[in-house]
């Protein structure tokens, strides 16, 4: 298949991921066209239904490129949760290419004001595992006296941990955080 074809067969799967019945089979074949299909996934992430953002925002789990924040950031706020909660996932992803670009605001700000509590799990999540660092122990500790929920609550408690050892880590080695 030549890159024209790749790119219109791209385009019309996004159509196909707001069927229920077909979206499993487009999202893998656009995970087989792969980076090729890029142009079209963000395309997808501006669509008006929100079936159609939710799976490109799961597309990038699987090619994430830093290129890919400016396109994410938006839909943070999406009104849909199930789009807003794989966005977390993707911009944590995308940021692991690209350290400079400090997604760490954005993840803390859904953590706490996001009105789903699966994306604030999520974001909760991404911030101990992932990206758990010193500066981000009270932020942590802050949850764990304040949240009643208890995945959130072992998150944030395993977050405390991973930013302690972080710190005792760095100490060791007598390098900066």
């Amino acid at each position: 298949m030549n890159e024209p074809e790749r790119k219109g067969g791209a385009h019309r799967l996004l159509d196909v991921l707001s069927d229920p019945a077909r979206r499993a089979a487009a999202l893998r074949e656009l995970a087989t066209l792969g980076p090729g299909a890029r142009a079209a996934v963000r395309a997808g992430l501006g669509d008006g239904r929100w079936e159609v953002r939710r799976e490109s925002a799961l597309w990038l789990w699987t090619f994430p490129d830093p290129a890919d924040l400016p396109v994410l950031v938006p839909l943070l706020r999406d009104p849909k949760s199930k789009v807003r909660h794989a966005v977390v996932v993707a911009l944590a992803l995308a940021h692991a290419g690209r350290p400079e670009a400090d997604v760490v605001p954005l993840l803390v700000e859904r953590a706490l004001e996001d009105d789903s509590l699966r994306v604030r799990r999520q974001a909760v999540c991404l911030l101990a595992w992932a990206l758990a660092h010193p500066d981000l122990e009270g932020f942590f500790a802050e949850l764990v006296e304040s949240e009643r929920d208890p995945k959130l609550l072992r998150y944030a408690r395993a977050g405390v941990r991973f930013c302690r050892e972080r710190a005792a880590r760095h100490d060791a080695e007598g390098a900066p955080c």
